[in-house]
């Protein structure tokens, strides 16, 4: 007996009836056979072209299951001569129950692998090689996001003098992000002073979030300008954090250029606009129950009508236990979603190690 993957929320929601129609084993076949046969031509597949591999049935068998699959709503028929497409429904119950996942051949191990080697940098250097490499083997729209739960902590910080009343606060935070912001000064102070406060602070903040440095402050500091350099501290803090909230890397817009579901300007712009808005590309991703392990969104499950044409293959990456971010790919409904789903996960394992030997 066949048994499907929980559904998250939003697939629920999208589905027009949330229990599949189960279907028998011939059906199931021809299911799977259409899917092949249109994700690799992108052509409406008939009867002729399906009887050609399934040699057990007759053209005229074939055609009355397509017909049965049409009106369960597993396929359409964009004319009434042409041959048969699968549905969002039909990629669903393929997702769900004939799916058979590829695995990563040695030749895109081999492709991906020196992408991550020789890295040096730190988070969003590695965010943006994910993207590159992820891009690179399934020929989609890569997305990256940022740790949305994990605080920025502290690792180091600088004060350099500028002038008598300015400096610039220099912050190394866990996974050698570094931030630097110049602010003004309440009163005079030389390098000399500058770096004395910047040791102290360093004893005191080290390991810290934004939380944490915001709650130092104390009412006699050491010097006068301790508190003021707590307060810009967490508030530089802060904005790392925020940041990291909609933080989305994406590669391989020019992918989709390659699909003939964008052979539309007007369509292709839709998607391009959409990529464009970081906000709401973000929260969509975020609202993603990656935790489930690969997600696979179709069409419009994902809530937004820019992307009725589109597919969402989502995974998380991880340091240690913790969730860092998402990983995943966006490209057309019409996608190798056997192939694309182990490849995610293999640069989601690979970000996360080179995430965990840089935070050592």
């Amino acid at each position: 007996m066949l048994i499907p993957r929980k559904r998250t929320v939003a697939e629920e929601r999208a589905l027009e009836t949330p229990v599949p129609i189960p279907l028998d084993s011939r059906k199931q076949q021809i299911l799977k056979a259409v899917v092949a046969d249109y994700t690799r031509t992108g052509v409406p597949v008939g009867s002729h072209a399906l009887a050609i591999h399934l040699t057990s049935w007759s053209s005229a068998t074939i055609r009355n299951e397509l017909a049965n699959l049409v009106d369960v709503g597993y396929l359409l028929q964009p004319h009434t001569s042409a041959g048969r497409v699968p549905s969002d429904r039909g990629y669903r119950y393929y997702v769900d129950f004939l799916m058979e996942e590829e695995v990563v051949p040695p030749s895109v191990r081999r492709q991906m692998d020196p992408f991550f080697t020789l890295l040096t940098g730190g988070l969003e250097e590695t965010l943006e090689v994910a993207a590159r490499a992820l891009a690179l083997v399934t020929d989609a729209v890569s997305m990256v996001t940022g740790p949305r739960a994990l605080g920025a902590t502290l690792k180091h910080l600088d004060i350099i003098s500028l002038e008598p009343r300015h400096a610039l606060l220099l912050l190394v935070l866990e996974g050698n992000i570094i931030r630097q912001q110049p602010f003004p000064l309440s009163r005079d102070a030389d390098q000399v002073e500058l770096s004395a406060l910047a040791h102290s602070l360093n004893q005191a903040l080290l390991g810290a979030d934004a939380r944490v440095v915001a709650g130092l402050a104390v009412a006699e500091p050491p010097s006068s300008l301790w508190n003021e350099m707590v307060a810009a501290i967490a508030a530089l803090m802060e904005s790392v954090d925020a940041g990291q909230a909609t933080l989305v890397v994406h590669d391989g817009v020019r992918n989709l250029l390659h699909q003939p579901e964008f052979g539309d300007v007007g369509r292709f712009r839709e998607v391009l606009d959409l990529l464009e808005e970081e906000r709401v590309l973000g929260e969509m991703l975020a609202a993603l129950e990656t935790d489930q392990g690969t997600q696979i969104m179709i069409g419009r499950e994902t809530g937004l009508e820019q992307l009725r044409l589109c597919s969402l293959v989502m995974t998380t990456y991880r340091v240690g236990t913790q969730r860092w971010g998402t990983l995943g790919v966006l490209g057309p409904t019409r996608m190798h979603y056997s192939q694309v789903a182990p490849r995610v996960r293999y640069v989601a394992t690979r970000v996360g190690d080179t995430l965990s030997r840089m935070l050592r």
